[in-house]
């Protein structure tokens, strides 16, 4: 069985690596990470993994405009993605839940709760 491979987007390096290092050590899976928007839509394409947990708010290319892309692509559409925001906004919430987000997190990052949306869809 091969192993799952999760793709972390974060503008924050601080973020980024602690949800990576958790994730890896938590679901003993294969990390990759990206930075923005636009880095993570070409790891997407290259890598294609099994997760993508995406910060909603970046510079230069958010969330939003990430999974608005993925869902017009034939071969990223399908993969479930797990949105992270800070924001209290429901708006927010609701647009993203529209867009066809697979399941949502509020920040500051809890693992376990996280973890716990990763093996649902692994299940």
């Amino acid at each position: 069985m091969t192993r799952k491979k999760i793709l972390v987007v974060d503008d924050s390096f601080t973020a980024r690596r602690f949800v990576g290092q958790a994730l890896k050590t938590s679901i003993k899976c294969d990390i990759i990470l990206a930075e923005d928007g636009a880095e993570a839509l070409k790891v997407m394409l290259k890598e294609e993994p099994d997760v993508i947990v995406l910060d909603m708010m970046m510079p230069f290319m958010n969330g939003i405009e990430v999974l608005r892309i993925m869902k017009k692509d034939n071969k990223l559409n399908k993969i479930p993605v797990i949105a992270c925001t800070a924001v209290e906004d429901n708006s927010v919430v609701k647009q993203i839940i529209e867009i066809g987000v697979t399941k949502y997190i509020k920040k500051p990052i809890n693992v376990e709760d996280l973890v716990g949306k990763i093996n649902e869809i692994f299940d």
